[in-house]
């Protein structure tokens, strides 16, 4: 996994260069996977870089001509000539690499410098003169990252297994975490499966002195700081956000680096090919069985732009079972073997692109949302907390287990501890958000916490062999869209749609099979159309999802779920009620209940989990 880690000790009982070799050992899941390491003369900083060669090939780390300041970086900036400008006005010398800008903010604005950063990155700087090192990453997190800081001392990573590596850091279940992800099949905020060990917070900067021991973190940006606007018309914020999208997409994709985009049936990945450059050489990729909508339109939507497009067949279960080790060494557990599906692409693209263009939750951002959700018109603090806690248990993924079901999971001794501690926790995190907008703070739990809690965990499994970039979490984009109000917000998507990429709003998008296009007239007359081959039955009938799931479990992969589920071990842990978990697999396989899969694969890769970490 592309990221910087490292371990700063003054007490000296940590030996800095083995933490680094053991980390890089750890965490490098390929050859191509390359890592940069530096040791302070004094042996209480050890600093490394693991990167997949893309983004930012000098070797790292940066240290300033005086030798003062020693800098590693993860990412990338864009809309440089600002931040040029800014620091000529300081009187600050600078270089053109990413690096050499992000050092040059520090010296000009100290602790503030990331507020002075457009891009997804993630920084740490280390002053070998007042002997403090500081650590940074985007507004968004786009580069994940983990910590421990424990009686003065500091290790982190871009994964977990890195952290641990840490002599002064031990594997402690956190019991809090699995109460979420049995519940919600991801992790809240900043927890971790471990006590101890943290995600770093988005938008945050942290600050170890060495002197001391002192270890500190804040915010410099959060959802609050966005302006509302509440006078915008409809015709305005179409022109505005079409030409805001349109620069996210562009200056992702200016250099020379080779593109590619994962394409689906839906509105995002199509955006993003309506609006790259012109004569920009692309590649798109598909995963999915055969017959299922997104391979259909994906391959309709490649023909209109004429990209070279690849299809990744998912034709059975057997491509869960070739990926899982990967899968679970990426992801670590934060993620469900039930959304693994991109990972079986990933060898063959990355012969023929160095990074995606990514959609990821860009009808999040854009607001391709019911307006009469209750989350966008709940006052009370109670009322918002049982609507997202009935979404992220319900609704927001593959439903889960029930409050009745939550009762009966847990073996005996361990439930007592847990019944409704997943929805406590909850209503505990939410307390942060009282303060922001009300109309959007609903969106802004669900984007940290679903967005970038779960749904993120897709992008860690992509950086195994390619990089990423997200133009749909472009700052200037979110500020844009958390500006306005809803009345306006609603339905501008496919009006941006429409506008910028008319021909691709003439295919239609695999949620309903209808065009999005926002033209009435045809709009109107393709629905007749669809729904009257429909009652004919003269259209063909296409999968609404791009794997079958539930048959795997029943077919390919039940041998496989029986030995986790089933196994000594699992029950040994005295975690799980075993007869009860026999009842669900025993529910899916004969099919009385048709959505049990949120169910039991949280269950099977939570003891994968157990096994990895902690036997």
């Amino acid at each position: 996994m592309s990221g910087i880690f490292g371990v700063i000790d003054g007490q000296a009982t940590t030996d800095s260069g083995l933490f680094l070799r053991n980390v890089s050992q750890a965490i490098s899941h390929f050859e191509w996977h390359r890592t940069d390491c530096w040791v302070s003369p004094d042996r209480l900083v050890g600093l490394g870089r693991s990167t997949l060669g893309i983004f930012n090939r000098e070797a790292q780390p940066l240290v300033a001509a005086n030798g003062r300041y020693v800098l590693l970086m993860s990412g990338e900036l864009f809309r440089t000539d600002s931040l040029k400008k800014r620091l000529t006005h300081a009187g600050m010398a600078f270089g053109h690499t990413h690096p050499e800008l992000a050092l040059a903010a520090f010296r000009a604005f100290g602790d503030s410098f990331p507020c002075e950063l457009d891009g997804e990155f993630f920084i740490v700087i280390y002053d070998t003169v007042v002997r403090r090192l500081w650590m940074a990453t985007d507004r968004l997190c786009q580069y994940p990252h983990y910590y421990a800081y424990q009686n003065g001392k500091l290790a982190f990573a871009p994964e977990v297994k890195g952290v641990l590596k840490a002599p002064f850091v031990r594997p402690v279940l956190n019991e809090t975490a699995v109460a979420e992800y049995f519940r919600f099949q991801h992790l809240l905020e900043e927890k971790t499966f471990h006590e101890g060990i943290q995600r770093f917070p988005y938008g945050s900067i942290g600050v170890f002195d060495l002197k001391d021991g002192s270890w500190r973190i804040q915010r410099y940006w959060d959802w609050n700081q966005i302006e509302r606007r509440y006078h915008v018309k409809r015709a305005d914020a179409v022109e505005e956000g079409a030409e805001i999208l349109r620069e996210a997409v562009q200056i992702r994709a200016a250099d020379d680096y080779r593109t590619g985009v994962f394409l689906s049936g839906g509105l995002d990945s199509r955006a993003i090919v309506g609006l790259l450059p012109p004569h920009k050489p692309v590649v798109t990729a598909t995963f999915g069985q055969a017959n299922s909508r997104d391979v259909h339109y994906a391959a309709r939507i490649a023909r209109a732009i004429g990209s070279r497009h690849y299809w990744f067949d998912l034709a059975n279960g057997r491509w869960v079972l070739d990926n899982l080790e990967l899968h679970m060494k990426l992801t670590e557990g934060f993620h469900s073997w039930l959304h693994m599906h991109g990972i079986s692409m990933l060898p063959k693209l990355q012969r023929e692109i160095d990074y995606n263009l990514s959609g990821w939750d860009g009808g999040t951002v854009m607001f391709n949302s019911d307006p009469n959700d209750p989350v966008f018109h709940s006052r009370s603090h109670e009322d918002m907390t049982q609507h997202l806690y009935d979404g992220m248990t319900r609704i927001y993924t593959w439903p889960g287990l029930t409050d009745a079901e939550e009762q009966e999971v847990y073996a005996p001794d361990f439930g007592k501890r847990m019944i409704g501690r997943a929805f406590a926790s909850l209503d505990h995190e939410f307390q942060r958000y009282e303060s922001f907008n009300p109309l959007w703070r609903g969106e802004f739990f669900y984007n940290v916490n679903n967005c970038f809690r779960m749904l993120q965990n897709m992008v860690t499994i992509y950086r195994s062999h390619i990089d990423v970039r997200f133009p749909f979490w472009d700052y200037r984009l979110i500020e844009f869209q958390y500006s306005l109000p809803l009345a306006v917000r609603t339905g501008l998507y496919r009006q941006i749609i429409s506008q910028v990429t008319p021909q691709l709003s003439l295919i239609p998008q695999d949620v309903d099979e209808y065009l999005p296009t926002t033209n009435r007239f045809i709009h109107t007359l393709h629905k007749l159309a669809v729904k009257t081959q429909r009652k004919l039955r003269l259209r063909p009938r296409r999968e609404t999802l791009y794997a079958d799931y539930a048959k795997y479990l029943r077919h390919d992969l039940r041998p496989w779920a029986e030995s986790v589920l089933y196994d000594r071990r699992t029950a040994e842990r005295g975690i799980l009620n075993i007869p009860f978990v026999k009842s669900l697999m025993h529910r899916h396989v004969v099919k009385r209940e048709p959505l049990m899969l949120g169910k039991i694969a949280p269950l099977m890769t939570f003891e994968l989990m157990m096994r990895q970490y902690f036997d």
